[in-house]
């Protein structure tokens, strides 16, 4: 045999190697796959231009040694961990790069923790919504406490956030997050029937994030706004900030507008109020 063709056969045996992690011994491989075969995750967060440059100016001095994690879908290699480093090879017009495929089960999981680096509330919940109806998609029976479900969401009022998000982008998830992890979990439903009471909810939400700039706004124009005021105004609508047990979402949220209605009619009394988580 030719020794040209011994070292391309050696080649392609070296492009592709089977190992296992060290932690729960599951099937990886390393692979070299040309660049017009990846492609980035729908789920994830938007591209620093300035990290992407950082990285042009590292792979020109020591190379590409750190490889993509990704995986593999109709024939594409999606791009779980390595967004900006694939963003630097394509404008360094590299041809092909090195990753690690990864199980399919594994890829939401991933795109919950998102490796690369830690998401703002809104870019979580544009995350848990997006495979939220991924599931819904491929099966709209599965339940929502289902734990493949479960391990991909981090948090169930991501889901109804993200739908505010769509409908409102200002909306104030940050700070409604203190009330929402202690009333919206995971229903003990298929997830075709759950979106909609998910819906539902991301309308109430809505609404106490609406009266909350309301009563900010009268505070403003009677000059007693300052820069905590959004803060201190659900603390003073929230009745059980102080309380540890779980809270029907309902129960929460008729309480939660029973009190903003009432800082509506006269804004000051909120002013007296401790801001608590």
């Amino acid at each position: 045999m030719p020794r040209k063709k011994i070292k391309s056969e050696k080649m392609r045996k070296v492009e592709e190697f089977h190992f296992k992690d060290p932690k729960h011994q599951q099937d990886l491989v390393f692979k070299i796959v040309p660049i017009d075969s990846l492609e980035v995750v729908e789920h994830q967060r938007k591209p620093s231009n300035y990290h992407t440059n950082h990285l042009i100016s590292s792979i020109e001095r020591i190379g590409f040694i750190v490889p993509l994690v990704v995986s593999e879908k109709n024939g594409k290699y999606v791009i779980l961990d390595g967004q900006h480093r694939f963003l630097a090879a394509q404008k360094l017009e590299l041809k092909e790069l090195p990753v690690i495929i990864v199980p399919q089960r594994l890829s939401n999981l991933m795109m919950n923790f998102n490796i690369e680096k830690e998401l703002n509330i809104r870019e979580k919940s544009y995350v848990a919504l997006n495979i939220y109806r991924q599931y819904l998609k491929e099966n709209p029976q599965l339940f929502e406490t289902e734990p493949i479900l479960t391990d991909s969401i981090e948090q169930a009022y991501y889901v109804t956030l993200g739908i505010g998000y769509e409908k409102e982008e200002r909306l104030r998830g940050g700070m409604l997050e203190s009330i929402m992890k202690k009333c919206d979990f995971f229903l003990e439903k298929p997830i075709e029937e759950a979106l909609k009471e998910r819906e539902r909810r991301s309308e109430r939400v809505r609404e106490v994030n609406s009266l909350i700039t309301e009563i900010a706004q009268k505070l403003k124009e009677m000059e007693k706004w300052h820069p905590f005021v959004y803060q201190q105004i659900l603390s003073f609508a929230n009745p059980y900030k102080r309380k540890r047990e779980l809270i029907e979402f309902d129960e929460m949220f008729d309480a939660v507008m029973f009190n903003l209605q009432k800082a509506k009619e006269n804004p000051e009394i909120i002013l007296k109020e401790e801001i608590e988580e």
